[in-house]
C-alpha cells in the first residue's frame, strides 16, 4: 500500500473515482489534502474514495498527483519499481490535477469565489 509520497499526500484517478489513502495516524491529515477531497467532490463530481492505495493501481492511473502546502498539486508522471518504470497517463499533469489546481490557487488567490468560506481577513 501507498501510504505518502515524501512528504505530500497521494491521490490517484481512475474514470470517475478519485482515490487517496484513509487517515490512518500515518497519513498527514493536511488542510491542503481536505481541499482536494473537497474540491473533487464538489466541483469535479469525482466519487471520492479515501482508503487502501495499491502500487498497481497507482501504475493503472488516467493520472496520479502529489498534495501538500509546499507542492499544491505536482503530477506523478513515472514511477519505477523493481526496474520497470511505468508512465502514468501521458506522462503530463492530467485534467483532473490540472481543474483541482486552478481552482485551488483561484480560491487562495480570491480570484475565484470561495463558497467554503476559507479565506478570511486576519487583524
Amino acid at each position: 500500500y501507498v501510504d505518502e509520497v515524501g512528504s505530500a499526500n497521494i491521490f490517484m484517478r481512475k474514470g470517475n473515482k478519485l482515490v487517496t489513502p484513509r487517515l490512518s495516524g500515518s497519513i498527514l491529515p493536511g488542510i491542503t489534502r481536505n481541499s482536494i477531497i473537497h474540491l473533487a467532490a464538489d466541483q469535479l463530481g469525482l466519487d471520492v474514495i479515501e482508503g487502501d492505495l495499491l502500487l498497481q493501481d497507482i501504475f493503472k492511473a488516467d493520472e496520479a498527483f502529489c498534495a501538500g502546502t509546499a507542492v499544491v498539486i505536482t503530477p506523478i508522471g513515472q514511477i519505477t519499481h523493481k526496474g520497470n518504470s511505468y508512465q502514468i497517463g501521458d506522462g503530463n499533469m492530467g485534467e483532473g490535477a490540472t481543474e483541482l489546481r486552478k481552482t485551488l490557487v483561484g480560491i487562495q488567490r480570491e480570484e475565484m469565489d470561495d463558497p467554503y468560506g476559507w479565506i478570511y481577513p486576519v487583524e
